[in-house]
């Protein structure tokens, strides 16, 4: 049903065998790519930013959700064919749709909703996915006290730039998960870690610039 919602969205595009959504920048200088990981069914919040990524000069390229995402654990530690397959599918879908989409010469940003914060850092971690330039994360956290720790330490070994948003009044389940963030990164010695509460997800873009321009993107 989503993927068919989506083809009826003018910014709905067919990227090999996949449906994406894409926006071209808008700005006077093209900044690179911003990759939109939405949770399952989260994808309209994500949607939601691509203007003002636009704007300030970057491509957007909004990947469907895969079931899976919600229903594998990446941390636990129990052998699986089902999570190493889809572990390999989605390093290997975000690299391709990425690559195709990169301009040359920009950066590539990942921003992550949800469970596909916890997958994507994961896959960073263990190095099964390039690092990307910066990583923001909204609301990060799965539903799972030790795949959150596990998110933690992730993030926490980063190489690249971290932005941690996560709603004020979100779930527990991402509250817990931030401060164990928190904790890990400032016991890490993570620099370039900075983790903000949101009141209300309008927020979002203004932090976002002001994250970049710290970064010296803008």
């Amino acid at each position: 049903m989503l993927r068919q919602d989506w083809q009826r969205t003018p910014a709905s595009k067919q990227l090999e065998q996949d449906q994406v959504l894409f926006a071209e920048h808008r700005g006077e200088h093209y900044l690179g790519l911003v990759l939109l990981l939405p949770e399952w069914q989260g994808s309209a919040t994500l949607w939601q930013l691509s203007p003002a990524l636009t704007t300030m000069g970057f491509d957007t390229l909004l990947l469907l959700p895969h079931s899976n995402q919600g229903a594998l654990n990446p941390a636990d530690e129990k052998k699986s064919k089902l999570r190493d397959d889809f572990r390999h599918y989605l390093s290997d879908r975000i690299t391709r749709l990425s690559e195709a989409k990169l301009q040359e010469g920009g950066f590539r940003l990942i921003l992550a909703q949800g469970s596909a914060a916890a997958w994507v850092s994961n896959l960073i971690a263990s190095e099964q996915l390039p690092a990307p330039d910066a990583l923001v994360l909204l609301d990060a956290a799965f539903p799972d006290s030790a795949a959150n720790l596990v998110l933690a330490r992730d993030v926490a070994r980063a190489p690249a730039p971290v932005l941690d948003l996560y709603r004020e009044e979100g779930s527990l389940w991402s509250r817990s998960a931030a401060e164990a963030r928190r904790i890990e990164s400032k016991r890490g010695s993570k620099l370039d870690y900075r983790p903000y509460a949101l009141a209300d997800t309008e927020e979002i873009p203004g932090q976002l610039q002001g994250w970049l321009h710290h970064l010296g993107w803008l």
